[in-house]
């Protein structure tokens, strides 16, 4: 039997060794590329069936309806501190229960700017960010229950957080009363493409249903605010 000489095969050897490396070398950034494209197609095959769902789902709305509704909670719930609307309905439904406003002040004055609503800072018993009003009316204590009821169902969105009623004389009391009225900055974001749309619940449909019923002033009752009775702190005179 013939010895095998071992140099005869240690070149051949050291040559497929070397070709060996060489391809690694060669083939491991290409396979790292393919593996990376096929996790990329894999997650864009994810966000093009999620976002096409999203289409299926906004063509399902009716844009219409949409619309109105958005524009609705806008005028119920204010997307910035709206202080002349604020003030203008106050001072309207006073006048509409037949009662002088004699003292009407806003204590967060330095906060009046919508720009400086950006932290949304909010007590710890409130959801919403708020701006307070206070005023004092003068008036029959019926025609006082009456517009403190029509405060919480007129838009924009407001509460009566304090209230301190005496008599001035007889069938004229005075009513010094904190109010709270409330907006929502537009969230910075819309949310991750792939993030799916969130339907509106039952109880979100009958909240919706509660603010539809709130009385909304028309644009151009705005402009007869000048008429509105004041006492010494008319804000609209500035």
């Amino acid at each position: 039997m013939a010895k095998i000489n071992s140099k005869s095969w240690l070149f051949p050897g050291l040559i497929l060794v070397l070709v060996i490396l060489v391809s690694l070398f060669w083939l491991r950034p290409k396979l790292a590329t393919i593996i990376k494209a096929k996790r990329e197609l894999a997650a864009n095959k994810k966000t093009l069936a999620a976002l096409t769902q999203k289409v299926t789902t906004l063509e399902g709305l009716s844009q219409p309806e949409l619309s109105d509704k958005v524009d609705l909670v806008l005028k119920i719930l204010p997307s910035e501190k709206d202080v002349p609307g604020n003030l203008f309905v106050l001072k309207k439904l006073a006048l509409n229960n037949e009662l002088m406003v004699s003292e009407l002040s806003i204590p967060e004055v330095g906060e009046i700017a919508s720009s400086s609503a950006e932290t949304q800072k909010t007590s710890k018993d409130e959801i919403l960010p708020s701006l307070e009003v206070k005023l004092t009316l003068l008036g029959s204590r019926e025609k006082i229950i009456s517009f403190l009821q029509q405060v919480e169902t007129t838009a924009p969105l407001m509460r009566v957080s304090g209230l301190a009623i005496s008599q001035k004389e007889e069938g004229l009391d005075e009513a010094m009363i904190d109010i709270r009225t409330y907006f929502l900055l537009f969230p910075k974001t819309i949310g991750e493409l792939e993030q799916p749309i969130v339907s509106v619940t039952s109880q979100e449909e009958k909240i919706f249903g509660n603010l539809a019923s709130f009385k909304l002033f028309e644009a151009s009752e705005v402009s007869s605010s000048s008429a509105l009775p004041t006492g010494k702190s008319d804000l609209f005179a500035y």
